[in-house]
């Protein structure tokens, strides 16, 4: 199985899951080992939330969790609807492969969630 067809039905699976599952049903512990060696949160806590909330239309809550959540959300909403967007649009992965964003967003994106981290520990303090 190739990369892509992994990363959509991950995707499908956690877009599912969020729809089906309430963040109010989620388990108040905390799940993550970072969080459980240091006692400070990483920098996907509460995604799992944020991915819920916003199935359910509850913005300031999937907000509150990560803000990351949105474009995580729909980074998803991007891996399931890949078939149709090459299908509809057939020279995307040519552009999609010319442009350097797609080399350079994902390691801005891990700078940006671990900036806001560190934020995030220094007001918890």
């Amino acid at each position: 199985m190739n990369t892509v067809k992994l990363l959509q039905r991950g995707a499908g699976l956690a877009l599912a899951a969020s729809i089906l599952i309430p963040a109010s049903r989620l388990p108040a512990t905390f799940l993550c080992p970072f969080r459980m060696l240091t006692g400070y949160p990483c920098p996907g806590c509460g995604l799992t939330h944020s991915f819920c909330s916003i199935s359910h239309g509850h913005f300031k809550m999937a907000w509150q969790a990560n803000p990351f959540g949105f474009l995580f959300y729909a980074l998803a909403i991007v891996f399931v609807a890949w078939p149709w967007l090459r299908a509809r649009f057939p020279g995307i992965e040519v552009v999609m492969g010319r442009t350097r964003a797609v080399v350079w967003a994902p390691a801005l994106l891990m700078v940006g969630m671990w900036v806001y981290d560190v934020a995030r520990i220094v007001r918890l303090r």
